[in-house]
């Protein structure tokens, strides 16, 4: 029987379409958490700019010299966790192509098990029919001879 042939391995890509599921939402994850962490380290930098800027807030030379340094490591901060979160989308799309094609895979294994399966009752209720008219044949003779 061809479907129980293709049955395991319909369900070893059935596992690994679940497996890569599973690792593409771990990534979706990770993007979103990178993404919430970007959002506050700009608000942090907005905020700490806008202080800066208000009125009447005179600054001597080492407070300038040091609010410029801070706002330098908050640029590069950023540059950094860009960059970061760049790698985190790349690799959650090649997640979800992989996701995708394994998905695909179990799905057409599936199709095919299901369509031998249908095969296979076709040809036993083909076999059990020519059974049954052979039987009723073989009866009819019988009374006819006998």
């Amino acid at each position: 029987m061809k479907s129980k042939r293709f049955e395991p391995l319909r369900d070893l890509a059935m596992d690994a379409a679940t497996a890569a599921r599973r690792s593409l939402l771990e990534a979706e994850h990770r993007v979103a958490e990178l993404e919430r962490q970007m959002a506050q380290l700009r608000a942090y930098r907005d905020e700490y700019v806008g202080k800066a800027a208000q009125p009447g807030g005179a600054m001597d030379v080492v407070s300038l010299r040091n609010h410029r340094q801070f706002l330098d490591r908050l640029s590069e901060a950023l540059r950094i966790h860009a960059q970061h979160l760049g790698v985190a989308r790349a690799d959650c799309e090649a997640r979800r192509t992989q996701w995708t094609a394994k998905r695909v895979e179990a799905e057409s294994l599936n199709r095919a098990v299901e369509r031998y399966r249908h095969e296979e009752r076709r040809n036993a209720d083909r076999i059990e029919q020519r059974d049954s008219d052979e039987t009723a044949l073989r009866v009819a003779r019988s009374r006819r001879e006998g």
